[in-house]
């Protein structure tokens, strides 16, 4: 009797067993799944995800989609009985990518959130009408909001807000052939946001056909522990059109983003001002003309006032307080995390940033604790761009001179007359090219994201833009990049053509740094304070929609030597990269071993699939 009772059961599992399904993102058009040869036409899910179980298919299997009278050419293998909500004619769905180690711990008042998982790229579709799409495409220079169905897809959920807006977003990017925007009322009617966002900024990056310059400097002011947002990329449809892949960012005037970057996460009680800058906002008092501060912008919660009155209210104090800091030596400012994000404007090169221009940079105060906060910002115009070759041998001391103001940069000069401040300022730089800024440690992160990205960047290059711009204003700028471009500025390490490609200023501004200030640059970059790990979204399984087992296999392209060979300097062994396993050896400070080789401390890396021989595992 016990064996037939044993029989019966593990015939009924391999019956359970034996189904699985697929779900792929399809913007138009209806989706079949091809298994053994055969088509299976697929139903919507939840739009934009189909979906279809088959029965009497064991995993693992080999398959791929076909949609619109086109057939992938690749094929998929689904090890489980289900997978994640992959994109048609994408080969990657998740990929781990190497952390970067950091300088410094993150700052104790951050909380993470689930939407900036950049092992995937999320697909987003904005619904409005094309009537007021067509306005604001042919009116870039007007600020006009328009009411909008927006829909955001990861691999893992689908999430919609009937009640969003878009509106475009930037400043000289208005005149790009391809528009960035701004999407705001993210939020359901019952509250819930998009992990814990309400407003988001959609990126363009039409300049960088890199895609990866304004991403890797978010993630090193991340492993500097500085206050800024973190990045994670999205395609984006606009009435089912594509517009193009984006970096989603957050927007820093919004309540979310500075409760989840200063507070925990937890509501303020009282209200806290915030003022953006453009160039020339050199933090000097300059009367009480109301032109005389143009370069700042109040962007509080109060709406109702008269943004003047509070430029002279509440940003001329601390103005004063600056002045007059070199006597007082008092100033309710964050010096260290300014002096953490002034290091990388010095290493990185940012040259639409506030030791060039002064400018592009939010002054954010809390008022509780009667404090501060500089958050640098727009960072496409780095790693290369500007005026590279002026920049690169220069010291902190002899930096490029400041356009306009007689260059004299305020707030900065009177903070580094200071012995500590300028020691400080010092050990950044060493701390920053001893750990994140170092070739062994951006490059392979750098060759990672290469990979997630390409097919998206090459379909994003063959785009028309929607930018319909007639006015005298500008004239509407309209770039060709090219798959070499994209090779050539995210991978090649001996180019000295403008712009200088990523990986070879890194090189080369590392070099030079250690040479002027007499700084060792460690072949196994130190992870002392472990490395910055975005919090994931598929990992724990919070929605009804994901399951632990929802994970098909990664389909990676081989890499062609030209595009992800390994940088100029040498491979080191070590984990310090972020990679672990038998070539790399073990995970340092208790981190987890991942089944992929990657170092780090959340279920992906200590849970089902972790290598005990590298590392802790749950």
């Amino acid at each position: 009797m016990k064996f037939y009772s044993i029989l019966l059961f593990a015939i009924n599992v391999l019956f359970v067993a034996s189904k699985v399904t697929f779900k792929v993102i399809a913007v138009t058009g209806t989706p079949s799944v091809v298994v053994n040869n055969k088509k299976h036409k697929m139903t919507v899910e939840e739009y934009p995800v189909y979906s279809v179980t088959l029965k009497n298919v064991n995993a693992p299997v080999n398959y791929h989609y076909f949609l619109n009278n086109e057939e992938e050419s690749f094929t998929r293998t689904l090890k489980n009985e289900t997978t994640l909500n992959e994109f048609f004619n994408r080969k990657i769905t998740v990929k781990e990518h190497p952390l970067l180690p950091m300088a410094f711990e993150s700052l104790p008042t951050l909380k993470k959130s689930k939407l900036y998982d950049d092992t995937h790229i999320a697909t987003i579709l904005v619904e409005a009408s094309q009537n007021d799409v067509d306005n604001i495409n042919a009116n870039p220079d007007k600020t006009i909001k328009i009411n909008a169905n927006i829909t955001y897809v990861s691999p893992y959920n689908v999430k919609i807000f009937d009640n969003g807006g878009i509106k475009i977003s930037g400043q000289s990017s208005k005149y790009n052939k391809k528009l960035s925007y701004k999407l705001s009322g993210l939020k359901t009617d019952d509250d819930k946001e998009l992990y814990g966002r309400t407003s988001i900024k959609l990126r363009g990056l039409y300049w960088d056909p890199s895609f990866m310059r304004e991403k890797t400097y978010f993630d090193m002011l991340n492993a500097l522990g500085a206050p800024t947002s973190q990045g994670k990329f999205a395609r984006l449809f606009i009435n089912k059109k594509p517009a193009g892949l984006y970096l989603l960012t957050d927007d820093y005037s919004n309540k979310h983003f500075l409760k989840s970057t200063f507070n925990n996460g937890e509501k303020y009680e009282l209200e806290n001002p915030i003022f953006k800058t453009s160039r020339g906002a050199n933090l000097v008092y300059n009367g009480t003309i109301e032109s005389n501060y143009e370069p700042y912008e109040y962007k509080g919660e109060s709406k109702d006032v008269n943004p003047f009155e509070k430029i002279m209210e509440i940003l001329v104090p601390f103005m004063k307080d600056i002045e007059n800091y070199p006597k007082t030596k008092s100033l309710n400012l964050d010096i260290p995390s300014f002096l953490k994000e002034m290091a990388l404007e010095y290493l990185a090169y940012a040259a639409d940033n506030y030791l060039t221009i002064q400018g592009n940079y939010f002054l954010f105060k809390d008022t509780a604790a009667n404090q501060w906060h500089f958050i640098d910002n727009d960072f496409d115009h780095t790693f290369g761009y500007g005026n590279p070759i002026r920049c690169l041998p220069t010291s902190l001391d002899n930096y490029v001179s400041l356009e306009g103001d007689d260059g004299k940069r305020v707030l900065y000069d009177n903070i580094l007359t200071f012995e500590e401040n300028k020691n400080y300022l010092k050990s950044v730089v060493e701390k920053s090219i001893q750990t994140f800024f170092n070739i062994n440690a951006v490059g392979p992160r750098l060759d990672s994201f290469a990979e997630l990205i390409k097919e998206d960047a090459l379909w994003d290059f063959e785009l028309p833009g929607f930018n319909e711009y007639k006015g005298n204003k500008s004239t509407v700028y309209v770039l060709n990049h090219t798959e070499a471009d994209f090779e050539r500025e995210i991978a090649n390490t001996t180019d000295t053509e403008y712009p200088l490609p990523i990986k070879k200023w890194i090189i080369e501004k590392s070099e030079n740094v250690a040479s002027i200030y007499n700084i060792s640059i460690p072949e196994e970059p130190s992870s002392n304070f472990g490395y910055f790990e975005p919090k994931y979204e598929g990992k724990v399984g919070d929605s009804k929609k994901t399951s632990k087992s929802a994970t098909s296999e990664k389909i990676e392209p081989s890499p062609s030597p030209s595009l992800f060979s390994s940088t100029a300097v040498k491979t080191v062994k070590g984990s310090t990269v972020g990679k672990c396993g038998s070539e790399y050896g073990k995970c340092p400070n208790g981190l987890c071993c991942s089944k992929y080789g990657y170092c780090g401390t959340e279920t992906g890396y200590c849970g089902a699939g972790c290598q005990s021989s590298f590392g802790t595992c749950w």
